[in-house]
């Protein structure tokens, strides 16, 4: 069974879309809640697809409380969904720590732009409610359930971008240009041409959102630090998601090098719908058939002999990534039936397997 370390705080799902990530972490933090851990999974993917995993009608941005299914050790279960638009004014709010200095930036119609529809500020925000539901002393645990692939990729560069952003020369370049048209021929044509296609108004919003951004750039930086410094902390964990045929595999190998390349450390290995557990392919023969069905015996053992080469190369392709990656691994059946309600989710993790790394 899976289970993390006592001292973990926070833990990041990540991997490719479509094998099962946001199933599994819901079903990891139930887990965690089981054995008696206040948790909090936190979804930073639009598809919404956790609620459907916990059975619930929808989650918000505001954490729902999860029924804990059966016998439990006195823990909690609550699910959130980041929603951009609130979480990208909260940032701006508490960066501010000057409410008409923020008033001015929300009301900005770059930055409601921005914050509403921009991946980026998607994953900005998602780094900044991170940061602050691991410090909220409610929660023993949180479990993100990051977007596919390159968006989690985001997720986890968001603060650094911001401020990267903020140092870059043409922004600075801008706002000079804008307060003094006598920064050059180069600068006056640019904004000359930026009125002529945006117009005045435009020119101006954007030339006051950077303002304000700009005078916000050092308590940004200094959150950046702090988030990069909380997912290189040993409280903190990354588990790769993957399904075990060798195309998955071979995403999944793109996200590890990229996780490892932040100099996060890759705490586990997760393959879904790596066996059917309520098929036996360990003997030989098959099971005696009444006389009627006789007729049956050889399609039945082509399937059977099909399923197990099958279950056979998935087994070989998952210890062959194992031998990779030096981290605890786990292989999760195919779910035989849906998985909408916390008690299926609490009974298909619990059939997880232990891989191992066979030389």
């Amino acid at each position: 069974m899976i289970a993390l370390e006592d001292d973990c705080r926070l833990a990041f799902c990540v991997g490719v879309g479509g094998v099962g990530k946001t199933t599994f972490a819901a079903a990891l933090g139930l887990r965690e809640a089981m054995r008696g851990r206040s948790v909090l999974v936190l979804t930073a993917d639009p598809a919404r697809r956790l609620a459907d995993a916990l059975g619930i009608r929808g989650i918000r941005d505001v954490p729902s409380d999860i029924p804990l299914p059966g016998a439990s050790q006195g823990g909690e279960l609550h699910a959130a969904m980041l929603e951009t638009k609130a979480s990208a004014d909260e940032i701006i709010r508490r960066a501010a720590h000057d409410e008409a200095r923020a008033q001015r930036v929300l009301d900005n119609r770059i930055y409601q732009a921005f914050s509403s529809t921009l991946a980026r500020s998607h994953a900005y925000a998602a780094m900044e409610r991170v940061h602050e539901t691991v410090h909220d002393p409610r929660y023993d645990l949180v479990v993100v359930d990051t977007p596919p692939a390159q968006s989690s990729i985001e997720i986890l560069d968001a603060p650094v971008r911001l401020v990267r952003f903020l140092d870059q020369r043409v922004v600075r370049w801008f706002l000079q240009a804008s307060g003094d048209t006598s920064q050059g021929p180069v600068g006056s044509i640019a904004q000359r041409l930026l009125r002529t296609v945006g117009g005045d108004s435009l020119v101006s919003a954007l030339t006051e959102f950077l303002t304000e951004m700009a005078f916000l750039r050092e308590g940004f930086a200094i959150r950046a630090k702090e988030v990069r410094d909380l997912m290189r902390s040993s409280s903190t964990t990354f588990l790769l998601v993957s399904s075990p045929d060798s195309v998955g595999l071979q995403s999944a190998r793109s996200v590890a090098a990229e996780v490892s390349a932040r100099d996060f450390e890759l705490g586990y290995l997760v393959f879904n719908r790596a066996f059917i557990p309520e098929v036996d392919l360990s003997g030989d023969h098959l099971a005696a058939l009444p006389a009627r069905l006789h007729d049956l015996a050889p399609k039945l053992a082509q399937m059977r002999a099909t399923l197990a080469e099958e279950q056979a190369r998935k087994l070989a392709n998952m210890e062959a990534f194992c031998r990779e990656h030096d981290a605890p691994a786990f292989a999760l059946p195919e779910a035989t039936r849906p998985l909408g309600d916390t008690s299926a989710l609490a009974a298909w993790i619990d059939l997880g397997r232990s891989v191992q790394a066979v030389t």
